[in-house]
């Protein structure tokens, strides 16, 4: 049977546009119908297969004329939920780019646009396509750590802090609404919760900028707003603490993201680096003596367990589409629960404190 055909269109032409399209465009029955952005056509990022779709920069026009099913969001954060509530008007859904959106109130607008339209919502939490991550979150649902008590988890990138990254939307507040926060924290505070299914309760935090002046393409030194490190714990279900550490100007680091959690029976790590791989020192026999050298062994994921994997995040939406199952993937619910814990992380610096989850 021929897959329903449904008509792709894609806002924001930059870097991570190429990751919507290779993701969902490659789908049998989706066609792409439309491409807009605002900025010079010429700074399009266009793949050479996609030459030919017709090229919009008023995203209303482009809506308007090619009636499209689908729309990939992947503009700066600043015009996340604009687009989407524009898109849900048009009658599409919508895989948006994380973070969801640049405030709390801003994700609610959207989750509740969506929900009245009858369309689907995606956010693009890619971890939780990762075989590793999968496989962790099914060693854990399985009781195999006994109940969580510990969760650590580091993202850390260093291009920002390179001489020669030319500075980008990324830097500017007023459009980023964030810098490593919101463009690594995000990843972290969704696949924890993800690996777990618990719930923050509370957290407290604090972010920095290192990287105060970058220059742009002209070499004129531009002003950097946004945190480049940051750090905070949280309390999640069950009196459980994590603590998480993120930054973009750590020398050496490409995009080094790990999560390790314990439980009363073991010890789990994901890495980023090791999509199919996992740490892994579990069981009844092997916990019940303390060791003095650390043991965390790599192991390869079953290959059979990563071949039943689905799609991946922002692929993931089109299936869902199709009436199939939305299983794993990432949600508008999921996007917003994420912009909870970032907007409270915001609070407690204001604050000086630990700031709740209602």
């Amino acid at each position: 049977m021929e897959p329903t055909p449904l008509r792709y269109a894609v806002i924001g032409l930059g870097g991570v546009a190429q990751v919507h399209l290779r993701d969902i465009a490659s789908q049998a029955g989706v066609t792409v119908v439309g491409f807009a952005d605002d900025a010079d056509p010429a700074r399009w990022r266009v793949p050479a297969a996609h030459v030919a779709v017709p090229r919009y920069q008023s995203v209303e026009k482009m809506l308007r004329e090619t009636c499209p099913d689908l729309v990939s969001i992947c503009t700066p954060n600043k015009f996340h939920c604009d687009y989407t509530l524009l898109a849900l008007k048009h009658g599409a859904h919508v895989a948006c780019e994380k973070p969801m959106a640049m405030t709390v109130a801003e994700a609610e607008r959207m989750e509740v646009a969506r929900a009245a339209a009858g369309r689907i919502g995606g956010i693009n939490f890619t971890y939780r396509g990762v075989a590793a991550f999968r496989f962790a979150r099914a060693l854990i649902a399985a009781g195999e750590l006994g109940r969580v008590t510990r969760v650590n988890s580091v993202y850390l990138q260093s291009f920002l802090g390179a001489p020669a990254t030319r500075y980008s939307w990324r830097n500017d507040v007023s459009l980023a609404g964030f810098g490593a926060l919101g463009d690594l924290g995000v990843h972290q505070i969704d696949s924890v919760h993800f690996l777990t299914g618990l719930d923050y309760q509370r957290v407290v935090g604090h972010a920095q900028i290192l990287a105060p002046e970058k220059a742009d393409g002209a070499g004129a030194p531009q002003r950097v707003t946004t945190d480049t490190n940051a750090a905070f714990l949280a309390e999640l279900t069950g009196n459980v603490l994590a603590t998480f550490e993120t930054t973009q100007v750590a020398p050496g680091f490409g995009n080094f993201f790990r999560i390790e959690i314990s439980g009363e029976r073991g010890t789990l790590a994901v890495h980023s680096d090791h999509p199919e791989q996992i740490w892994l020192h579990a069981g009844e026999s092997m916990t019940r003596y303390a060791t003095w050298k650390t043991n965390l062994p790599q192991q390869n994921v079953p290959t059979d367990f990563i071949y039943r994997c689905g799609p991946t995040s922002p692929g993931a939406i089109v299936p869902a589409i199709r009436g199939e199952p939305p299983g794993d993937m990432p949600t508008f619910a999921d996007g917003l629960r994420a912009q909870r814990v970032l907007g409270a992380i915001l609070g407690s610096m204001k604050s000086g404190g630990w700031q709740s989850l209602g």
